[in-house]
């Protein structure tokens, strides 16, 4: 079958046009020891060996009438993608935070499967960091760290977990007859890819499918109608009133960013790191009545409301943008599952409980936005759009969020890259136009939280660390 992106993905690839969009994200992961290089060599063998997306380019439909394709990259160069790099002694974690923020700071290479591995030797204590960069258009956070634990081992000198190739799981396979739910004519059938009415006649029939699978959800709905009684009817009508108004409250926000102070944008970036006790913040989250979404969220609000007012520009509230997961089945690595969600949360109380209290009604009221539901139909409207259109108006949108969270599965226990034993892994998810995107990951006993900010936002970025720190201690203490 044909691996097709899904029109989220098509989208996140088309605005690249504007930079600001760029939508690659990065996991630094410190080893204790330099890895092996014919071993590490032969793990990412393995994987590549096993999801073909990996090994592929990305092949533009015809006359825009589908989300890009992936086809095997005939030209495809193992050394390209793993590089080496070393950091001038005393090789500081600062060093390598620098590094890590000059090596994501070009795009991808459009033309090649979107994925780099640098190795970073010259760490202080004889250690090594391994900065894996991927593009969103190939996984989410989830199905990158998926990725990521495929790649890594048990034990120091073991092989990495089953790896079994099942390229029908990994992408959105091309569906040709939606109404019974078949795969279509045999791939012996279809028009041969390599040519220009193979690839047109692919693009017409996805199109087609969606447009069959959408006409059928009409009907089945309005064949229930008839048999409601008119409360239910009424009912019927509310939902779709109320989806109506979630839909449009989340894809036409009205005015800019709220932080009088987060203000500057550019295309600098700067990365920080901050690590918390993963039972710490379990216990928390059970003495206070909340979960960890919230627990994470209010430590975020309670720091950028005490560096607004640090800095001399006291905010109550602010946007915040997070990914909401739509479910359904994954792959190995996943794809992309989720919708882009935004939600003003409070700065305040002061007081951390009661901050996470008021937090957690906010993110619950948000989980049950009825809108999202239509954001796959959505984006497949939105796709249609010229790059030239659709990017501008997303960076309008763009330009109304001041922060992004988002939390990823991560490692539960020990594990090893080519003999080095994993310390830590921090990821850099992208900010997409916004001041800053936190993301938080667990490391065996820890939640490691990867910062990513605009030096043009934040303009002191250790006192916004130092408020990091403060807010969670306060919180984690509030227990």
């Amino acid at each position: 079958m044909v691996a097709r992106m899904n029109d989220a993905e098509a989208i996140m690839w088309a605005v690249e046009s504007d930079p600001f969009l760029r939508s690659d994200f990065m996991n630094l992961m410190l080893l204790d020891a330099r890895p092996d290089p014919r071993h590490l060599r032969a793990a990412i063998g393995r994987v590549i060996g096993a999801y073909a997306p990996l090994r592929q380019r990305v092949v533009r439909p015809p006359l825009g009438l589908a989300p890009p394709t992936w086809a095997d990259d005939t030209d495809f160069d193992l050394d390209y993608h793993i590089r080496r790099l070393a950091v001038p002694a005393p090789g500081t974690h600062r060093q390598l935070l620098d590094l890590a923020a000059a090596v994501a700071a070009p795009p991808l290479d459009r033309s090649r499967p979107l994925w780099e591995l640098t190795v970073v030797e010259g760490l202080e204590g004889g250690g090594a960091a391994v900065l894996q960069r991927v593009h969103h258009s190939l996984t989410d956070g989830m199905g990158g760290m998926k990725l990521l634990r495929t790649l890594l081992e048990r034990t120091p000198g073991g092989p990495g977990g089953p790896v079994v190739p099942n390229p029908e799981v990994w992408r959105h396979p091309e569906i040709y007859n939606p109404a019974d739910e078949s795969p279509g004519p045999p791939e012996a059938s279809w028009p041969a890819r390599g040519t220009p009415m193979g690839g047109l006649a692919g693009a017409v029939a996805y199109r087609l499918g969606q447009g069959f699978a959408l006409a059928r959800k009409g009907a089945e709905l309005a064949a229930g109608l008839p048999g409601l009684t008119s409360e239910e009817l009424r009912g019927v009508a509310e939902r779709a009133s109320r989806t109506a108004r979630s839909m449009a409250d989340q894809v036409l926000v009205a005015g800019g960013a709220l932080s009088p102070l987060l203000t500057g944008r550019s295309l600098g970036r700067r990365y920080e790191t901050l690590s918390l006790d993963l039972a710490a913040v379990r216990a928390a989250g059970r003495a206070l009545g909340g979960t960890r979404n919230a627990v994470f969220v209010a430590g975020v609000t309670g720091a950028l409301g005490a560096y607004h007012e640090r800095l001399g520009a006291p905010c109550d509230a602010l946007r915040m943008a997070v990914p909401l997961s739509l479910g359904g089945g994954r792959g190995p690595m996943g794809g992309n599952h989720f919708a882009p969600a935004r939600v003003v949360v409070p700065l305040t109380p002061k007081d951390a409980g009661k901050r996470l209290a008021l937090t957690g009604q906010v993110l619950e009221t948000l989980s049950e936005e009825p809108g999202f539901d239509l954001a796959e139909p959505l984006s497949g409207l939105v796709s249609l759009l010229p790059a030239s259109l659709l990017a501008p108006v997303l960076r309008a949108q763009a330009a109304t969020v001041d922060f992004a969270t988002s939390i990823v599965p991560g490692l539960h226990a020990p594990r090893f890259l080519a003999g080095a034993r994993v310390l830590g892994s921090w990821p850099f998810g992208p900010r997409v136009g916004c001041a800053v995107n936190l993301t938080l990951v667990t490391c065996g006993d820890r939640l490691d939280l990867g910062i990513n900010l605009d030096p043009a936002a934040v303009g002191d970025p250790a006192a916004f660390v130092e408020c990091l720190r403060e807010s969670f201690a306060a919180l984690l203490d509030a227990r």
